[in-house]
């Protein structure tokens, strides 16, 4: 009688092993998290982005500073020399050139041409760059080299002039540009760097609150369960939330719950089998001694023993199937029924005799059936299906009472259908809570008394399904005389059975 408790017990250390197991694999000592890690990806992506916006805003500083020095250099070149027709003085060229600090400009249009230079020959540019039309790759190649540039690098540029149809160059010594360069550079990071951080920080808290808060206490909820799901209050609780956290919340809370009642059930499966086990040897040498002394009974010359003798043997015999079904209960071991042809209305007779001699007298029954209501399936288990469902009854009369001003009563009626025998159990107790119905014929599942095994209604409902047929608990109407419980078995019969009308009730 190992059964149950290697189930229950390899179930629990199976849940308990896979717990440890995932605990042990977790990486211990991580650096950063998940919310570590979103915050270093959230500062990444906005680095980037003010990276990119800052290499574009700084080449747009730069060409707009080389079209002022344009500007710069055309209105000194027209003021100080443009209208002469001779070359310009020494001086007065350096004065022009000092003036936009350009090394040398050259204006070359229809009308005019003027080369302003103090050395005879051009300075030998390091750079050269175009303002007529940049590319932005261009731009920001340019930009970024003249920035990392060393001082005193010359730069070559041209552009047309601001004014007239002219083309002009200037070289300059970049000194000054790159000057420029840096101070926007500080400028442009300090305050990106204060925007990024502001930015990442009130994201970050966001998604902290929203996304990762939940998140890690699932996963902190999933890691306790794991360690002991047979602890009701490990079980996440629902934060009333509508969204996907909501909902995954709600489902992980069912999933633990279902996986907390099932883990529970074993255990009382492995509890029972402890229990069944023990009780198993004693019983055994208990109905042995039985047997023999029903032997002997059965050899005393005695009427009354003679009459008594066979229903002490088919009480023992039965002792022993209903033992031997307890002790293989649950063990995916289904023996076939041993069906035949028997008399339903005499069974239930029999049974009824049996509850009003074992003290139920005050709960009266009906028995409406039709005589000779034959049924081909396991008499036993026929028998042992309308005992559970009508001790279950009984019980809840006995503890609960009526329902309104109704007797106690208890109804046993059978009628032939196509291809199908109707069986229904029905009296008049109080019924069963709505949140009960969809687990009654669980095991363990308490629905009349404090106190019983709560197999029952499982055992009826596997002995029904044993002999091919369905057992339901259909709804009463609150009209009906028989308005408690009401349990509808359907047995499938030979298609040659005969169909026999259903009879007048009869008490």
């Amino acid at each position: 009688m190992s059964i149950f408790t290697r189930e229950g017990e390899t179930a629990l250390a199976t849940t308990n092993d896979a717990a440890r197991d995932a605990s042990a694999k977790a990486p211990r000592g991580r650096r950063l998290g998940l919310a570590g890690r979103l915050l270093a990806l959230t500062l990444g992506a906005v680095l980037i982005a003010q990276s990119m916006l800052y290499a574009v805003r700084l080449s747009a500083f730069r060409d707009n500073w080389l079209h002022e020095r344009l500007v710069a250099a055309q209105s000194a070149a027209l003021v100080f020399g443009a209208d002469r027709d001779m070359p310009l003085p020494p001086d007065l060229t350096k004065k022009i050139l000092d003036t936009v600090s350009a090394k040398m400009i050259a204006i070359d249009g229809p009308s005019e041409h003027l080369v302003l230079s103090v050395a005879p020959n051009s300075p030998k540019a390091d750079f050269y760059y175009d303002l007529a039309n940049p590319s932005l790759l261009e731009g920001v190649d340019q930009t970024l080299r003249t920035l990392f540039a060393t001082p005193g690098s010359i730069l070559h540029f041209e552009g047309p002039a601001p004014v007239g149809d002219a083309n002009m160059s200037v070289t300059i010594d970049q000194a000054p540009l790159i000057a420029a360069l840096w101070r926007v550079s500080r400028n442009f990071l300090t305050i990106s760097l204060t925007l990024s951080t502001v930015v990442a920080l009130v994201l970050w808290a966001a998604i902290w609150q929203m996304v990762l808060r939940p998140v890690s206490r699932l996963t902190s909820s999933i890691i306790a369960f794991g360690q002991s799901p047979q602890e009701a209050h490990r079980i996440v609780t629902h934060g009333g939330r509508d969204d996907e956290i909501g909902r995954a919340e709600a489902a992980l809370a069912a999933m633990q719950g279902s996986l907390a009642r099932e883990l529970a059930q074993r255990k009382r499966l492995s509890e029972l089998g402890m229990a069944v086990a023990r009780i198993n040897h004693d019983l055994r040498n208990m109905l042995a001694a039985a047997q023999l002394i029903s032997d002997r009974l059965a050899a005393i010359p005695d009427p009354l023993a003679q009459r008594l003798a066979p229903r002490l043997v088919a009480t023992l015999d039965r002792a022993i199937l209903f033992c031997q079904s307890t002790l293989t209960y649950g063990a995916a071991r289904d023996e076939a029924p041993a069906r035949r042809r028997f008399d339903l209305r005499e069974l239930v007779r029999q049974i009824v005799e049996t509850a009003e001699a074992t003290g139920a007298g005050a709960i009266s029954y009906s028995i409406d059936i039709p005589p000779k209501f034959e049924l081909y399936a396991d008499p036993d288990h026929v028998q042992r299906i309308v005992e559970n469902l009508s001790r279950n009854a009984a019980q809840a009369l006995q503890n609960q009472g009526a329902r309104g001003d109704r007797p106690p009563a208890i109804r046993f009626a059978a009628i032939r259908t196509e291809g199908a025998a109707l069986i229904e159990v029905s009296d008049t107790g109080p019924g069963f809570a709505p949140e009960q119905t969809a687990r009654i014929f669980e095991p363990f599942h308490l629905t009349t008394r404090e106190g019983g095994s709560g197999l029952g209604l499982a055992i009826a409902a596997d002995l029904v399904a044993r002999n091919d047929g369905s057992i339901a608990l259909t709804p009463a109407q609150t009209e009906d005389f028989y308005c408690g419980a009401r349990f509808l078995i359907t047995l499938p019969v030979p298609q040659e059975a005969t169909r026999p009308s259903l009879a007048a009730p009869e008490s």
